[in-house]
């Protein structure tokens, strides 16, 4: 399984964190699906050409869309049957691996068995990507009572990356901020925070349980438009969040708004809003609240290992 570095690194600097979750997940639900299974992560290109000629005789390989290809964009030469090869393309974008290039892909190769995505297909997909089969990740069900969402609108907004925060969502920021009763919080970290209005509460890189502790104080999740489908979505209405979720006036890789999952699949947890209509996200974040935390089935750990041992067993069972 290749688990690139970059990835990682991104991740930890405010990039998406999707890709990793998916890896997190599949590293951990296979060797308790299939106990004696080794699993071996190779977290460089550089890493894979030096050593991938060792596994010649693995029983299945884990890629990205970028690291099943060689030179020529072939297929790995080190890879045997084509039918032990999965991609995990978060999207399900769609290309052909089959036709790459002039003698290049991957022949025979079913992209809709063997490409694993985040998400299930949109209801509503308006073309884009939606090829590829459904992996995604899991959450663990929440332990202990009610979340304390407190008095008024706690608001946490979605976005450690800088280049989330545009003119126009600045400008939308400072008059959220100067609703009676609406507290911001940010997880922009130092020193790119220094963008963002006073009176913001900035709490900088979070921990996991400091990230998880923050979304269940909070009332609402405010998307600015993205990251599309991060899995941060999901964290906020597993603790309880509303998601105030943009909408896009064309569909980007099939989806119509930032976090179309929620939108089509758990719609009481989604307020869709034209981030450049203040009026809209104004009544979704004073009047409208969550039912309450929940993490959909989808998600849940029985169907994911589930779907784990459905897509694998062909080649590991």
């Amino acid at each position: 399984m290749d688990s690139l570095h970059q990835y990682s690194t991104s991740a930890s600097h405010g990039g998406p964190s999707g890709e990793i979750t998916i890896r997190k997940s599949l590293t951990t639900s296979l060797p308790l699906i299939y106990p004696s299974l080794k699993i071996t992560v190779i977290e460089s290109d550089e890493e894979l050409e030096r050593v991938g000629g060792l596994y010649r005789d693995a029983d299945c390989y884990v890629f990205d869309p970028w690291t099943w290809a060689g030179k020529g964009w072939k297929i790995r030469g080190f890879v045997g049957d084509v039918d032990k090869v999965f991609i995990l393309d978060f999207f399900g974008s769609e290309k052909s691996y089959t036709t790459s290039g002039p003698g290049g892909g991957i022949p025979n190769f079913d992209i809709n068995r063997n490409v694993l995505t985040a998400y299930p297909k949109s209801k509503a997909q308006k073309g884009g990507d939606g090829v590829g089969r459904f992996l995604g990740f899991y959450k663990e069900e929440r332990t202990g009572g009610e979340t304390k969402k407190g008095e008024g609108a706690n608001v946490v907004i979605w976005g450690k990356d800088p280049k989330y925060y545009t003119p126009n969502v600045l400008t939308l920021l400072r008059k959220l901020n100067d609703l009676d009763g609406v507290v911001l919080h940010s997880t922009l970290p130092a020193p790119a925070n220094n963008v963002l209005p006073s009176g913001i509460v900035t709490h900088g890189h979070l921990k996991p349980e400091q990230w998880k502790e923050l979304l269940e104080s909070a009332t609402h999740m405010l998307g600015l438009g993205d990251p599309l489908l991060g899995p941060s979505g999901l964290d906020a209405i597993e603790a309880g969040c509303l998601l105030v979720n943009p909408i896009y006036r064309t569909p980007k890789r099939g989806w119509m708004s930032q976090h179309g999952f929620i939108e089509e699949y758990a719609p009481e947890y989604s307020c869709e809003v034209d981030l450049g209509d203040f009026e809209q996200v104004k009544e979704c974040i004073l009047n409208q609240r969550s039912p309450g935390p929940k993490v959909p089935e989808e998600f849940g750990k029985q169907q994911y290992f589930a779907r784990v041992k459905d897509i694998f067993d062909p080649v590991l069972g």
